[in-house]
């Protein structure tokens, strides 16, 4: 067996909110920011020790590695 890391799949594009809460919890994350859409369309922006500063920054970094195919 090769030396490499075992890596997870990124997240299914079918999770459910809470399957995709669970999983983000199970990765023990030292700060998180949470976005999503409530039942009637609304956005829901919440996160942990973090300024708006900090937050869009993380949005910044977050939409750099969609960009590049889910890499940094």
């Amino acid at each position: 067996m090769n030396n490499e890391k075992v890596i997870s799949l990124p997240a299914s594009t079918n999770y459910t909110a809470e399957q995709a809460l669970q999983s983000a919890l199970q990765a023990e994350l030292a700060d998180v920011m949470i976005i999503g859409y409530d039942f009637e369309g609304e956005l829901f922006v919440r996160s942990s020790k973090m300024t708006r500063a900090e937050g869009l920054f993380m949005t910044e970094k977050a939409r750099h590695w969609a960009m590049t195919g889910g890499t940094e």
